[in-house]
């Protein structure tokens, strides 16, 4: 929670009402931004591989795209990469790999290429992923539609356009060895809050996961909370305390940076949610009394209820196109129930281990859901799987909320504290990895995991 927050809202459940009451004044400029990615830890597992620095020729280059690619392979808790220090030779293609070098490691995989100029202006990428059990090239040629075979991993790029290179590459590598494909290339947005009290500003960015190429899309002196992603990654949806007297739901086209205020009506307007075919929200609103669950055609406008509760209903995810899971207090505590938009029955709870289970998110596929867990009054992410209904504690935070699968669904990014201000942190869906990602300076909250694109 932002720093202003503590002391007001008592659960995540109640926070929309809590920060709806607060008076907030106008802030001051933003300071100068940097996001640290930890170190993975705990993976015992993990698969040794070695990336060679690429030969190049080209000049001037500020990115090294060999350092992108091991980073981003280091970062996922599913390789361990040798260090620089440890390589017992740099070849260049498979064709310059002497195995008997590497006997004496235990790297499994190699990774070789080359950069060059291509004689335009842009450059040329090309790279070979070898199998050192085997003692065979694995990603390389290939043969298209003709029956000619082509180099598969060759890459004509704009010199601003290596660091992108590099996390395609990183992509390719991790779906031919793990089997999933990699996310390297993704982004998250999150709100960021700086300033003290009196001078409070609050922005909405958007960083590749490695924490690269910042893109700050608004900053204005009123909270921003909830930020989802439509499903094309064109939209952000997203809630914002800019309009005097009341919340509003916003939808912001990224690209155009066009804004446009969907829903704003008295009470809370909460807790937007895309539809897997981008065509409505799901939302909580309270202008009726107790806040429940609507839906909102994007297009129209047009607004359908689909709880009636006396009880606070919040925080809708969908399943599917026709079913949603959301937080309420029906049963006495926060809780993560099931329901059906179509056939008319009532919801189905989903939770029953801790006192306090809320904010769920949707893994890719539906077959999990995870969410901020509580039985001893800390505040830890979770996961339950849908099909076997176990529960799974993966984080051990006092404060851990907001959480966002990776498009993959190899990873869970959330919101947490540490030394008393906000950061992100991501944990593997089976616990063993966990990283901290940090804004200097500044508390960093809400975060969203955009699609793969």
């Amino acid at each position: 929670m932002f720093e202003t927050d503590k002391g007001i809202i008592a659960t995540r459940l109640h926070r929309a009402v809590a920060i709806f009451l607060l008076c907030l004044l106008p802030g001051q400029s933003q300071a100068v931004l940097r996001i640290d990615i930890t170190d993975t830890a705990g993976l015992q597992d993990a698969i040794p591989i070695a990336v060679v620095p690429f030969a190049t020729g080209a000049q001037g280059l500020d990115v090294d795209i060999s350092e992108v690619l091991a980073n981003d392979l280091k970062r996922s808790g599913r390789f361990k990469v040798l260090p620089g220090s440890s390589l017992r030779a740099f070849p260049q293609s498979t064709s310059q790999v002497r195995y008997a070098d590497w006997n004496d490691t235990d790297i499994e995989y190699l990774v070789v290429g080359r950069v060059a100029e291509s004689g335009n202006g842009n450059l040329q990428i090309q790279f070979e992923l070898v199998d050192m059990v085997k003692q065979i090239r694995m990603l390389a040629y290939a043969p298209n539609d003709q029956g000619v075979v082509e180099y598969c991993c060759r890459y004509q790029v704009g010199r601003d356009q290596v660091r992108q290179t590099g996390h395609t590459i990183a992509n390719l590598v991790y779906e031919q060895i793990i089997g999933v494909p990699g996310v390297f290339d993704t982004k998250f947005a999150y709100i960021t809050a700086v300033g003290e009290k009196d001078n409070k500003r609050y922005a909405l960015e958007l960083a590749d996961i490695d924490g690269n190429n910042i893109t700050r899309v608004l900053e204005i002196s009123r909270p921003i909370l909830s930020p989802s992603w439509s499903p094309d990654g064109e939209q952000l949806a997203y809630v914002s305390f800019e309009f005097p007297g009341r919340t509003a739901i916003i939808l912001h086209h990224l690209a155009k940076a066009e804004r446009r205020k969907l829903i704003s009506i008295e009470g809370i307007n909460g807790a937007p949610a895309w539809s897997p075919d981008g065509r409505r929200l799901a939302l909580s609103l309270s202008h009726r009394g107790s806040p429940d669950i609507y839906m909102v055609n994007v297009a129209s406008g047009q607004l359908s209820q689909l709880t009636n509760e006396p009880s606070i209903e919040t925080e809708a995810a969908w399943l599917d196109d026709d079913t949603i899971v959301f937080t309420s207090n029906r049963s006495g505590t926060p809780q993560i129930y099931r329901k059906n938009l179509s056939d008319g029955t009532p919801a189905q709870r989903l939770t029953f281990e801790g006192k306090y289970n809320a904010g769920a998110t949707v893994s890719p596929g539906g077959s999990k859901i995870a969410f901020i867990h509580s039985e001893d009054g800390n505040f830890r992410i979770a996961t339950l799987d849908l099909n076997s209904r176990v529960l799974e504690v993966l984080t051990d935070g006092r404060l851990d909320e907001s959480p966002s699968f990776a498009p993959n669904g190899e990873m869970v990014l959330y919101a947490t504290e540490e030394n008393g201000r906000g950061v992100l942190g991501l944990v593997s869906v089976d616990g063993l990895v966990t990283q901290r990602v940090s804004l200097a300076n500044e508390n960093v909250r809400d975060p969203a995991w955009g699609p793969k694109r």
